[in-house]
């Protein structure tokens, strides 16, 4: 695995000639800068830009439209009103656009399009990863008040 450095440099070498944000801008969101060392970095880069929209859009899949069988996602959901399931599926739709164009991308090895999708999922996590946290902070909330537990459960039998 390269040192920061190598990435660093690596990325650097990118910079020069395409459009790309700060590394470290990028390194702080992403965690980029412990990438194993890959003859290509944007398609590394984009995957773990990927990896963590998926886990975001998951959660919130989980809230919008619950699994029964999930015990959380059941406890979750109860604590959003409409209006804010509504603006949670607004964000929603922003990530798995963003997602989705992570895969077009993946898919199409041109160079200038993959540092765009960089700098746009950088740019576009900024804005929209304080509204996640206010989500993600009212479900950790929920887990602290008192819920009969045979309101979580259900009759088991």
């Amino acid at each position: 695995m390269p040192s920061n450095k190598q990435t660093e440099s690596q990325y650097g070498e990118l910079k020069k000639k395409l459009k790309l944000p700060d590394f470290n801008d990028l390194d702080s969101e992403f965690e980029i800068s412990d990438l194993e060392e890959t003859n290509f970095l944007f398609r590394a880069i984009i995957r773990r830009i990927a990896e963590k929209l998926d886990f975001y859009t998951r959660m919130l899949e989980e809230v919008l439209q619950p699994d029964t069988s999930n015990l959380y996602a059941m406890h979750e959901t109860r604590y959003f009103n409409e209006k804010e399931k509504n603006e949670m599926y607004s964000l929603y739709s922003e990530l798995m656009d963003l997602n989705r164009h992570s895969i077009e991308v993946s898919l199409s090895h041109i160079d200038k399009e993959e540092a765009e999708f960089i700098e746009r999922a950088l740019e576009t996590w900024k804005k929209l990863k304080n509204e996640l946290l206010k989500y993600v902070k009212k479900m950790r909330t929920s887990w602290k008040e008192e819920v009969d537990i045979k309101e979580d459960v259900g009759y088991l039998g």
